[in-house]
Order: C-alpha cells, then structure tokens, then sequence
C-alpha cells in the first residue's frame, strides 16, 4: 500500500510557452469497485496501461497502481464506457518540484495543477505560484473520479469563474 501526498488547485492561466514541456496524453475511466469502496481508475497514457486503486480523497490518499495489458485494460474500460476524462498533461518545473498541469478537452476550460509532496510538511510550506487560483484538495467534487462520473459541479464551475 502506498500513500499520496498531493495538493491540486484551478488554475487561471497557462504559460505562453506551455508546448515546451514535457507531456502526455491521457484518457482515464473512472468506477468505484463494490467489493471494496475504493475509486478505480483506469488509464490510457500513450501506449501503457493502468489500474489503479486509490481511497479517500483530501491531501494523503491511499493509492496502489499496477500496470495492466491492453486486454485488461479494454475488458475494464468498456465497462464504463461513458464516464471518463481526456487530457493533457504537462509537466513542468518549479522550485526543484514538478507540477503536474492538466488541461481537460471538453471541460468547460478546466485547467487543474496537481503537485506532490514526500511530506506532510513539504506540502504546508509549498508557495503557490500566482497563476494558480483556488486550493481544490479537499473537495470531493474536483477530483479526477468525481468529474468522470458526475460532470462538472455547480460549485467547482463558480470556482473556476474566480
């Protein structure tokens, strides 16, 4: 079992120069398995593919992710064919950390940044750069699973209105 350690916040506005970065292109469905409570995911990013468990959701999420073949992949996919995310993501540095940008395709412009932490206290003393806007960490309604599942919630779209 591994632990995540991750803040996420909108984001105002990109970098000019944003395709110098590195990035890929993800499309990911999202279920909640019955047996277990837990969020899974499943990712496309280029040719891998991934499942992975996570629980909670907040600034520490349990997480465990394992590589899957393409078969695996598509059985679990079209399971839930119609609840899934597209993006890209960019990965760009800052401060001797890399800050994961997301850029939804067909999400009302929603531009997400993800940044993770070895500590608790890595996380704390982050300075948030200013093209950030809100903290979306604790909100259930920003993650990942609960946009795939439930679309964009009123309360994140005013966010994004800031």
């Amino acid at each position: 079992m591994a632990f995540e350690i991750e803040r996420k916040f909108l984001v105002k506005d990109i970098p000019m120069d944003i395709e110098q970065f590195p990035h890929k292109e993800i499309i990911q469905w999202y279920f909640n398995d019955p047996t277990t409570g837990k969020s899974v995911r499943v990712r496309k990013i280029w040719d891998e593919y991934k499942v992975t468990r996570k629980k909670w959701h907040g600034l520490v999420r349990e997480e465990i992710e394992v590589a899957v073949s393409k078969e695996e992949f598509d059985q679990l996919r079209f399971q839930v064919e119609n609840h899934f995310l597209e993006k890209t993501r960019y990965e760009i540095p800052y401060n001797g950390i890399a800050i994961e940008l997301d850029v939804y395709k067909n999400l009302q412009g929603l531009k997400t940044a993800e940044v993770e932490f070895g500590s608790k206290r890595d996380a704390k003393k982050f300075i948030v750069p200013e093209r950030f806007s809100e903290e979306v960490t604790r909100m259930r309604e920003a993650t990942n699973g609960y946009i795939a599942n439930h679309w964009l919630a009123d309360e994140l779209i005013e966010l994004m209105k800031n």
